[in-house]
């Protein structure tokens, strides 16, 4: 009963600095009974217009980190095989949605974006050893593309957490 008190109080102190039009105007426009005023912006979309430069950033950081690429062998007629590099490119990103995030006992309020990255995949000529393979560049493009998803968190005032994204199965 004290909590529930206190909380009356809280919105009746709120309430005195608003003219009561505006409270019932926000509460109508929170629960999405009544349409936005011209120039209302959402955390959601605060986030959204984010997601863009967190996806260049991103882009850059997953593709410094796997310019070194994974060195894999081609087997030749199952007895013999050659060694060779391939590379994953991520070539652009596209923001693709924005949630809310629940409020837990594990974390805080806040939102979960969601980036679409394309990629393609570029291999290096075949060699005969392993060390000779992880030596030359992945310059050859494959038609090898994709696509994938990552979530990123933000706070509930919309600021990127500088997290990596973790891989969405979307």
């Amino acid at each position: 009963m004290k909590k529930f008190a206190a909380i009356v109080m809280c919105l009746g102190l709120w309430a005195c600095q608003r003219t009561p039009g505006e409270v019932v105007e926000k509460v109508l426009v929170d629960w999405g009974v009544k349409e936005e005023p011209e120039g209302y912006v959402t955390g959601s979309d605060r986030v959204f217009e984010r997601l863009r430069e967190v996806g260049r950033s991103e882009m850059r950081r997953m593709n410094y980190e796997a310019r070194h690429g994974e060195v894999k062998f081609q087997e030749d007629a199952g007895i013999g095989g050659k060694f060779y590099k391939e590379v994953k490119v991520y070539e652009d990103c596209r923001p693709v949605d924005v949630r809310a995030r629940a409020k837990s006992s594990k974390s805080e309020r806040g939102y979960v974006g969601f980036i679409d990255y394309t990629y393609r995949i570029y291999q290096s000529a075949r060699k005969s050893s392993r060390t000779e393979a992880e030596a030359e560049t992945a310059d050859t493009l494959t038609d090898i593309a994709g696509r994938d998803t990552y979530r990123y968190h933000f706070t509930g005032g919309g600021q990127w957490d500088g997290g990596e994204g973790e891989l969405a199965k979307r």
